[in-house]
This record gives C-alpha cells, structure tokens and sequence, in this order.
C-alpha cells in the first residue's frame, strides 16, 4: 500500500511538473466562463458533452503526453527499482488518470450549481466519470504505448476520433441523425450516454448497456492490450 502512494504522489507530481494539471484546469476555467453567457437550459443540455471532452479526448492526450514524457525521461525505468510490481505501476497511472476526469467534473459541476442553481445526481455523475474515464484512458495508453512518439500518437488520435468520437458529438448537437444503436458500439457514444444519465432523463436499458459495455472494454484493452504491452516496453526502456 505504501509503494502505491508513493507511486501516485509521483505522478501527481509529474502531472503538476508537466503542465498537464494546468492545462486541465484552465480547461475547466474555460467551461465556466461559457456557463455565464448562456442559460440554465442551454448550460445544462451542454454539460454531458463538456464533461465528455475532459473525461475522453482531454484524457487520451494528456496520458499520451505525460507517458512520453517520462519514457523520455527513463521515469518508467526507474520505478521498475522499486518494490512494487508493474501492475501497481500501471494502476498508479490509471488512478492519476481518473484524478484528473473527476477534477474535471466536480468543477464544472459545481460551477453550474453555483451559477445556475442547477443540481445534477452528482453521486451517479461520479460513477459515470470513473467508468467512462477508465475506459478512456485504457484506450489513451493503448495509442501511446503503440506509438514511437508522442506526434504519431496524435496522429492515431485523429484517426480515432473522427468514427469514434466526432460522430457521437455530432449527434448529440443534432447536427446528424444516425441510429443510435449503430453509433452504440462506440466508447464515446456509450462514454457521452453514461454521463448523460446522471444529469437528464435515459432509457434505464440503454444507461446499463452503456455501463456495461464500457467496463468490458477497460477489461479486455487493459488485460489483453496495455498490461502486456506496457510491461514489454517498460523493460526494453
């Protein structure tokens, strides 16, 4: 337990060193600025996809820069001394991961209560952003970790987002109208229906499918994807 604090103090740390607590944060800023301008409705109809950017797309490319940052820097290697084993390490980085997503969310929230009086079900708000954030990242340290470097990790970003991610948002602006059950078999669309649950009206089935797809998905990248591949790369350096 001791060796897992002190790995996620470490990152913590490095998060901070990195800008990339910063960056979240000013990303978070920027949500509340626009809650000012806009009304309860319109503030509220919009916060699943706000909370969405941060939980998913923000998440995907700070994990991505953070991990080759440190590989850069033979953080990785390092830990590898310590008498912890790599799964801690890895979990370490998941954690932090989800720091961030709930930071995220618990601002922009609590920004909208303040300046709308709007109340969201901030308990179910919270599952949502850990279930959709673990999904997220698992999907962030598989393109860094199949990437040389961090450019070409964007690169595959971009490739992944247009199918996966733009659609979804799409979508949800009704600027497209697609099948929701065809756009189902996305993380982002099932990331954006896990979010919106907790802050409007959702099909109960629809909400557990999505929970439900999303936690498999973690499993099976982390288990079948990252762990391996994280742990090879780790001792090559």
């Amino acid at each position: 337990m001791k060796g897992m604090l002190k790995l996620l103090k470490g990152e913590l740390r490095r998060f901070v060193l990195y800008k990339i607590l910063p960056v979240s944060l000013v990303t978070s800023l920027i949500w509340i600025v626009l809650f000012l301008f806009i009304s309860a409705e319109e503030a509220l109809e919009l916060l699943p996809l706000l909370v969405f950017v941060d939980v998913s797309m923000m998440s995907i490319i700070l994990i991505g820069a953070s991990y080759h940052l440190e590989r850069q820097e033979g953080v990785i290697k390092s830990m590898m001394i310590m008498p912890v084993s790599m799964g801690q390490i890895l979990c370490s980085k998941i954690i932090a991961s989800m720091v961030l997503a709930v930071e995220s969310a618990v601002i922009t929230s609590l920004a909208l209560l303040i300046i709308h009086g709007v109340v969201v079900n901030y308990a179910l708000l919270l599952l949502a952003v850990i279930v959709a954030g673990a999904a997220h990242a698992a999907i962030g340290f598989f393109f860094a970790l199949y990437s040389r470097d961090f450019p070409m990790m964007l690169a595959l970003l971009m490739a992944y987002m247009l199918p996966m991610a733009m659609l979804p948002v799409l979508q949800e602006l009704k600027i497209i109208d697609i099948n929701e059950w065809i756009l189902f078999a996305s993380p982002s669309q099932s990331g954006l229906i896990v979010l919106s649950s907790a802050i409007s009206e959702v099909e109960a089935g629809e909400a557990l499918a999505a929970f439900a797809y999303l936690m498999v998905l973690t499993l099976v990248l982390f288990k079948y994807a990252v762990y391996p591949k994280f742990k090879r790369t780790s001792v090559r350096g």
